[in-house]
């Protein structure tokens, strides 16, 4: 019996009725036994149910196939759409959101437009619609009725200012600016301090709350770099009027995730010395200073050396901003801040052969080597990691020179860390391409993956965005099947068996630096046939990839692509088969 969505459905309830019908089945229940039989795709047959084990995972599915999904996880996303209404959904789609850094917001505001597109009344659905959106008349016909909702907290607790300066979503209607309507809602008495508390769903990062600003949202900027988290796109104008309206010039997070765009103007707008951190612990203005020497940032810390009263002895991750630029080769930081008073100590021999050897300094490197040998065998083993990330040419070749690992996994290797920063806004840097270079002569790898997200140097290019560094490391000579598949360079295939016959076949489990999965083990083929990537199961067929592997739960791949919806694939497979048996 093929059942539907309920009303307003709970992902818990369902999760309940799957354990549910596992024990029922358990137990034997004619009824339950019919459900399975009836509703699963693989267990129809007598033998296939008579050797089945009860799992949660086959419950779910039965209750998804009655619910007329293909899959539980097809369930799940529209259970979980159901739970919001479409205003509150393009309102979180549209904006910046910071409590995972490794979303893909760029995705997330297609859907966005995609969503005005298919139903345009949403844009004037309520304030926060109106202001996410960017349609100024309609947050100024709701405030000339409600003129309280100016601050009114909605999804999230969010303000509509809050709603306006997050926002990314490009406006369908060319009348419609996220500026217009801040500016509208400051004109109208909105709160420029407004602000939301912001978690952290990595737990590998601290899970403090943190208070960020309308002004934090306009800057823009994050971990995964300005071409997924960009600034609004008249941040500048918006940051002035809200500064001049009243915003705290002392913005934490703003200075955090975007200094290079923030500093300047909070100073300019009476940022002190004296402003700390939420929790105290150091000011703003001298995190900052040990943020820009570990940085290199010499433009940055002149700046802030301008401001009389600052903190130059504070310690940021146990370091102070002498050391901090000492520790990266940053000699000329260095010097400018010990002119400037700021408190030096005495390095010792292996601290001196780092920072000589992240300056790139080969002479006076040498000189310490050839009175202390033993440094090379003392020193840490991340010199090439280190080096990469100065962006020093001569720092990475003199740590290559010295015999340090080019492949050293330090969180990540040296080639992530060159394609991490390849240059998402400002085209492929001449030093990031020397650098790149470098590494590959010199043993580099690009298969190699980190352990977190399982990313290649050519996919950390891809998600920061460096698109001309990504398709400049496609065409080198070492990449791996998957990525070849994945960023659809079907062209590479033929070389990349040559060179390795056995990557046709073999597993992403095998690619990998962390502990497998069960669903890791899937071929190039497999993995491509889930992806719905039609091109590359028709290359990988062509190439003799065996069409008869399964995934690691049983399944065909046949299944799959019937499962998934690809019938051009499923025509694929099945055409292959029939050839392979004509043969």
């Amino acid at each position: 019996m093929t059942r539907s969505l309920p009303l307003h459905p709970s992902l818990e309830n369902l999760r309940k009725r799957a354990k549910a019908l596992k024990r029922a089945w358990q137990n034997g229940d004619a009824h339950a036994l019919e459900r399975v039989r009836a509703a699963h795709p693989k267990l129809a047959a007598d033998n296939a149910f008579e050797q089945a084990a009860p799992r949660l995972a086959d419950c779910q599915l039965v209750l998804a196939r009655e619910a007329g999904f293909a899959s539980w996880p097809q369930l799940r996303i529209a259970v979980e759409a159901a739970q919001h209404d479409l205003p509150d959904e393009f309102v979180t789609l549209a904006c910046l959101c910071y409590d995972d850094p490794h979303y893909d917001h760029r995705l997330f505001h297609a859907r966005a437009s995609e969503l005005l597109r298919s139903h345009p009344w949403v844009a004037s659905a309520n304030i926060w619609c109106a202001a996410a959106a960017g349609n100024a008349t309609a947050v100024a016909t709701i405030l000339d009725e409600h003129p309280h909702a100016v601050n009114r907290p909605g999804p999230y607790g969010w303000s509509p200012l809050l709603c306006a300066c997050y926002s990314r979503v490009t406006p369908l209607d060319p009348h419609h600016s996220t500026y217009d309507a801040a500016k509208l809602l400051l004109d109208r008495g909105a709160d420029p301090n407004t602000y939301t508390m912001k978690g952290n769903a990595d737990e590998r990062l601290e899970q403090t709350p943190r208070r960020f600003t309308a002004l934090t949202g306009l800057v823009g900027g994050g971990s995964t770099g300005l071409a997924n988290q960009p600034p609004h796109p008249r941040w500048r104008e918006l940051a002035e009027l809200l500064l001049e309206g009243g915003a705290n010039p002392a913005d934490e997070w703003a200075l955090w995730i975007h200094p290079a765009a923030s500093l300047e103007l909070l100073l300019r707008h009476g940022l002190t010395p004296e402003a700390r951190t939420e929790d105290g612990a150091i000011t703003l203005m001298g995190r900052e200073l040990s943020r820009a020497a570990l940085e290199g940032r010499v433009d940055r810390v002149k700046l802030l050396l301008a401001s009389q009263g600052l903190r130059m002895d504070e310690a940021f991750r146990g370091r102070t901003p002498w050391q901090h630029a000492t520790d990266r080769g940053n000699l000329e930081i260095a010097r400018l801040l010990k002119e400037a008073g700021a408190p030096v100590s005495q390095l010792t021999d292996v601290e001196q052969f780092m920072s000589l050897c992240l300056a790139g300094a080969a002479a006076g490197t040498r000189a310490l080597l050839d009175r202390a040998p033993d440094l090379l065998e003392r020193a840490p083993g991340f010199m090439v990691n280190k080096a990469t990330s100065t962006r020093r040419v001569e720092a990475v070749r003199l740590a290559l020179d010295l015999g340090f690992d080019p492949n050293f996994m330090d969180e990540v290797a040296p080639l992530h860390i060159a394609a991490g920063g390849g240059g998402a806004t400002g085209g492929l840097r001449d030093s990031t391409v020397e650098i790149v270079d470098l590494l590959l002569t010199r043993g580099g790898s690009l298969e190699v993956r980190e352990p977190f997200y399982d990313g290649t140097p050519i996919g950390w290019a891809a998600f920061f965005d460096c698109v001309e560094l990504r398709d400049f490391l496609l065409n080198k000579e070492k990449i791996s099947i998957f990525d070849a598949l994945e960023f659809d360079r079907l062209d590479r295939i033929a070389d990349i068996l040559a060179r390795d016959p056995e990557a046709l076949e073999r597993p992403f489990a095998k690619c990998l630096t962390r502990e497998a999965s069960p669903e890791d083990w899937q071929t190039p083929l497999t993995r491509m046939v889930s992806r719905g990537k039609t091109d590359a199961v028709r290359t990988l067929l062509a190439h003799g990839a065996d069409a008869a592997a399964r995934y690691p739960d049983g399944r065909s791949m046949m299944e799959v692509a019937h499962e998934k919806g690809f019938p051009e694939i499923a025509q694929l497979l099945e055409g292959h088969a029939t050839r392979s048996q004509v043969r």
